[in-house]
């Protein structure tokens, strides 16, 4: 890293460190998660320039794919079985909750039905980003609607699996001994390189993945056992938060004013609709209420898996159900793209 970009990192960090602290004294849920969320993405409305550099997020990502994979248990495995099902429900909530969205940006907002589409994608936001980036789309209005859905959800989602008896604490990680530095470092190497062939197939966020498959065969197979230790697992938490928040940093308040109802709005359906899912889904299967509002949830990858681990709900279940997502996307939004250039989908 260079100087140039270490100091705007360690200011960016500093906030994300402050709005843990101050989570923390207010008794927030997650606080190392919610606590930067907040507070970075306050300071960015206000005009601080706030960035981090690649390279610490990839390390975050890294540690937290390894506590994915730590947290593989005998609960999680057990609900892997009911996966068909589960993933059934998850394809459903995920193409209609795209559709509500993508009909109510265009119709209510005059959002373009291209950028309408992919500022409605539940999810994949580099991704939806450089489909528009190619065609000269409204990056701008389709960032700021994914950022507030992203937002959102990073700061709701906990506080409603808490009202639904969901128990969070502070801890990141399961009970148990650490792993040793030995192993998390021969894990994060391993990691790596197979991030570094799933990135070559187009996997998305393939450093979690990647770190996630090698941490669960480790953890399987009782060559690495143990839990991330907490030292390198809350910095990894409060790095995810600050990113979350930079995603506000450099827009005006007057763009932000003209997007944000559309943003609510956004969230709101899509939200709604994967939580409609998920209280029917819960009722067919008997899984947890609470892991599939997590699982289902249209937010961030990275942190939703984050969030699975911090509130202690089958981490292994959720980062599958959040990868079926992107994959599903994956394949739905260059279809319907490719239909509005035909003169479809209006």
């Amino acid at each position: 890293m260079s100087l140039s970009s270490a100091i705007p990192t360690l200011k960016t960090l500093g906030v994300g460190v402050g709005g843990a602290c101050l989570a923390r004294l207010l008794h927030m849920p997650l606080p190392d998660l919610t606590g930067p969320a907040f507070c970075v993405s306050a300071a960015g409305l206000a005009g601080l320039q706030l960035e981090l550099d690649d390279k610490v997020r990839n390390i975050a990502f890294v540690i937290l794919g390894m506590s994915v994979g730590a947290g593989m248990t005998a609960q999680a495995t057990q609900m892997l079985v009911q996966l068909p099902l589960a993933f059934v429900a998850l394809m459903l909530s995920t193409i209609f909750g795209l559709g509500a969205c993508w009909w109510a940006l265009v119709r209510f907002f005059k959002f373009d039905v291209q950028s309408g589409l992919l500022a409605a994608s539940p999810g994949h936001l580099s991704f939806v980003l450089s489909i528009g980036a190619q065609y000269d789309l409204d990056l701008a209005r389709i960032t700021i609607v994914q950022s507030i859905r992203l937002l959102a959800l990073t700061l709701i989602t906990p506080v409603v699996a808490l009202v639904l008896g969901v128990s969070s604490s502070t801890t990141m990680v399961g009970a148990g001994a650490s792993m040793t530095v030995w192993m998390i470092l021969i894990l994060a190497a391993l990691g790596y390189a197979a991030s570094l062939v799933l990135s070559r197939i187009n996997t998305p966020a393939p450093l979690l993945i990647g770190a996630m498959l090698v941490s669960m065969l480790g953890h399987g197979s009782g060559v690495t056992p143990g839990q991330m230790p907490l030292w390198l697992a809350v910095p990894a938490f409060v790095v995810l938060g600050t990113l979350i928040g930079t995603r506000f940093g450099g827009v005006s308040v007057n763009a932000l004013r003209a997007a944000a109802i559309a943003g609510l709005m956004a969230t709101l359906i899509t939200t709604a609709t994967a939580a409609g899912f998920a209280v029917l889904t819960a009722a067919l299967l008997g899984i947890d209420i609470g892991a599939l509002l997590i699982a289902f949830a249209p937010g961030g990858l990275e942190t939703m898996v984050a969030m699975s681990i911090a509130l202690g709900i089958a981490p292994g279940f959720v980062a599958a159900c959040h990868l079926a997502r992107l994959l599903v996307l994956s394949v739905a939004v260059p279809v319907l793209f490719a239909r509005t250039q035909n003169g479809a989908g209006r």
